[in-house]
């Protein structure tokens, strides 16, 4: 329709509607099984993604809340040295992911089937890292504490390196979905939405379980109710297809060493720079693994009801990174990955700088605490990294891919993923052994059922001291991981050449591009709304009134 509505039809709005809500509904139908101008996923695609999505969440989650350095002492009751362990778990599974990311890599490299070359990875190995992470949470209680330290060393490495694994190679997923870059932009926005999902409701419920029930029977409740959700929601992923242009080298199915593969990312600069700049932030999240004893010594006089408001906190930081997620499509429409990673960054290191500057020890216990820390960490959380940095990925897949024919992903995970993993885990030995040196014992705020759960101003003290010493190292982290951001160079104009030269050199490139539609979602629901409305008026003032006629003229004049 023009830009005017029709006299005649101004005075009944109740066609207007109707006619928009039919051709709206009708539009809708069409985009079931047609995606539109210009893009290859139609709805039923992103429906099914946006359930594997949700899958993948709910079984990440049970890892990111309970299998980490700063839980597992409290989970598995460690004794003294139990952030040591936890830190050491972490450290091997993560020289073994090191080891065996290039060996995997190469297999996803050389895999071909009818589901694709991710998707067998994925389905597969879901319900193997769902037993895994069960098992890493059920915590028996029955043993000792050197048969409790044996179990944990026994069932959380496994766990760790398979997730890892598993986790990464849903993290690249994006650059296989769709060859169109605004595309994977557009549907991995809301995806990140999707995913945060399962962690921002369960850690709520979490918290307020541990101070019910406990921290062991709650992480066995909603392990295992994670883990059959998530396998549920994953089977979506067979729904979705996978398009990559292939390049005449790959098609000659030339098996790529571990070590020439290697060899070949090496000479990715973006990724380099990304890789770095990932390992100078790993330890900006130090103050992140302990929130949940912050809060159980500040957020009230006891700990119990400490953790249940931590709990119902949890939400609005959880929910930090929505806003960005929703505007992550329009922002990239305008800047460049990093000009989004560095805002993202500066707003995380000086929220935390704020805290810092304040001190723990300055800090009473009771709601003021709560919400100072509670809008600081949204500050914090106000970024939707975790969806940009596989976007990020997919481009530098696409580079790699230009730079040498092959595109690597899964060798692209050694350095974006485990490497960085890997000094994580190392860096967290700082932490670990500032622990030590200042008295430091996680077991030491456990919540225990029936009892007062009160600290006192000596514990309260030890923790204060250590959670500046934390803040402070988040907010260096930080900074150094900002100042590397600066010379990332992949760039959207780049990155448009080189997807332009991969589409012409491309052997499958034709099969491709005939799944790109060129239908025109808006186009076509401004006809409908217009034939709609012609019907409807024609049904209600008769085919020859002049309601009819002026609409038609309008029509005409409009081309439709």
């Amino acid at each position: 329709m023009g830009k005017r509505e029709s006299g005649a039809l101004k005075k009944h709005p109740g066609i207007t509607i109707r006619a928009g809500g039919r051709a709206l509904i009708t539009a809708l139908r069409n985009f079931w099984r047609e995606p539109p101008k210009g893009r290859f996923l139609n709805l039923r695609e992103i429906f099914c993604l946006g359930s594997a999505s949700l899958g993948v969440s709910f079984i990440c989650n049970i890892v990111n809340a309970y299998v980490t350095i700063g839980y597992l002492p409290i989970l598995y009751n460690l004794g003294q040295y139990g952030t040591l362990h936890a830190t050491v778990i972490y450290i091997v599974a993560c020289a073994a992911g090191l080891i065996l990311t290039p060996i995997y890599g190469r297999w996803i490299q050389r895999t071909r089937t009818k589901l694709g070359r991710y998707k067998p990875y994925i389905l597969f190995l879901a319900p193997v890292v769902s037993i895994l992470a069960v098992a890493a949470v059920w915590s028996p209680q029955n043993l000792t504490l050197d048969a409790r330290i044996f179990y944990v060393y026994l069932i959380c490495i496994p766990t760790l390196l398979i997730w890892n694994l598993w986790n990464n190679t849903f993290n690249m997923f994006p650059g296989v979905f769709t060859p169109n870059q605004q595309e994977r932009t557009d549907i991995w926005s809301p995806i990140g939405l999707v995913m945060g999902f399962a962690p921002s409701v369960m850690n709520v419920l979490k918290d307020v379980a541990a101070g019910l029930w406990g921290d062991v029977v709650a992480a066995r409740v909603f392990g295992c109710a994670s883990a059959v959700v998530g396998v549920i929601c994953i089977v979506g992923l067979i729904g979705v297809r996978e398009r990559v242009f292939i390049t005449e080298t790959e098609s000659q199915k030339e098996k790529v060493s571990t070590l020439q593969g290697l060899k070949m990312v090496l000479k990715n600069r973006p990724l380099m720079i990304l890789t770095l700049a990932l390992m100078f932030g790993c330890m900006k999240g130090c103050i992140d693994m302990v929130w949940q004893i912050v809060a159980r010594v500040h957020y009230a006089d006891n700990m119990a009801d400490g953790a249940m408001i931590f709990g119902a906190v949890s939400m609005i930081v959880g929910f930090g990174a929505t806003p960005n997620m929703i505007l992550l499509p329009f922002m990239t429409r305008r800047f460049n990955n990093r000009t989004i990673m560095i805002f993202w960054q500066c707003l995380n290191t000086g929220a935390y700088l704020i805290l810092a500057l304040i001190g723990f020890n300055n800090m009473e216990q009771g709601t003021t605490s709560a919400v100072l820390i509670t809008a600081l960490r949204f500050v914090a959380a106000f970024n939707a990294m975790g969806s940009l940095q596989p976007l990020m990925l997919s481009e530098i897949g696409d580079y790699q891919q230009h730079l040498s024919g092959y595109r690597l992903e899964g060798f692209i995970q050694t350095f974006a993923y485990s490497a960085v993993l890997l000094v994580t885990q190392l860096c967290a030995l700082v932490p670990a052994v500032i622990q030590g040196a200042v008295g430091f014992n996680p077991n030491d705020y456990e919540i225990i059922a029936d009892t007062a759960n009160v600290l006192s101003p000596e514990k309260v003290a030890v923790a204060d001291r250590y959670f500046n010493i934390a803040i402070w190292i988040s907010v260096v982290s930080g900074a150094l991981m900002l100042i590397c951001l600066f010379f990332y160079n992949l760039d959207k104009k780049k990155h448009a050449q080189i997807v332009a030269e991969l589409q012409q050199g491309a052997v499958n490139a034709e099969t491709i591009l005939s799944e790109e539609s060129d239908v025109s979602f808006t186009a076509n629901l401004k006809h409908d709304i217009a034939a709609n409305k012609l019907k409807l008026c024609t049904e209600k003032f008769g085919p020859d009134s002049a309601e009819v006629r002026a609409l038609k003229a309008q029509m005409d004049a409009d081309g439709e």
